[in-house]
């Protein structure tokens, strides 16, 4: 969500969420459009920073709002950036590719999920990727606010 996208340091979104899905997305897109992402997010940063109306949105929305909700404050722009969280938060409906995905991401079913496109799977990707989330903006604010959570 961009509301989480604003508070974490491009250094920290390269690192620990553009990074570890680079070879996935690097298979269906250009090195420039993964390029674009990362230089869409620092924008997205700035715009933040800069527009008040972006900046009181983003700070209402929490985990219940929907993503096209969320995204449709700054709708037209940052088109890249949205795709590629939108891609995040997708369990693909194709065999081949979600077994891909999660191996890549070490998530498997276990012995009481006996589809991976189940939607009980689909909750638990969901879910770590929340929890992933989360982390990253908890860490952003305590080295924002030098080392106090």
């Amino acid at each position: 969500m961009p509301a989480y996208l604003v508070k974490i340091r491009p250094v920290a979104f390269i690192q620990d969420v553009l990074d570890p899905y680079r070879a996935h997305f690097s298979k269906h897109w250009s090195q420039q459009h993964i390029d674009d992402v990362e230089k869409e997010h620092r924008q997205l940063r700035a715009v933040y920073d800069n527009e008040l109306h972006v900046a009181k949105a983003f700070d209402q929305y929490d985990e219940n709002t929907f993503f096209n909700d969320a995204w449709d404050v700054v709708k037209g722009r940052f088109n890249g950036l949205r795709q590629f969280c939108g891609g995040l938060a997708t369990t693909f409906p194709n065999m081949a590719v979600v077994e891909s995905d999660f191996l890549m991401v070490k998530w498997e079913k276990n012995d009481t999920r006996t589809s991976l496109t189940s939607l009980a799977l689909f909750g638990v990707m969901q879910a770590k990727q929340f929890k992933l989330l989360k982390a990253l903006f908890k860490r952003q604010n305590v080295a924002n606010n030098g080392g106090n959570p």
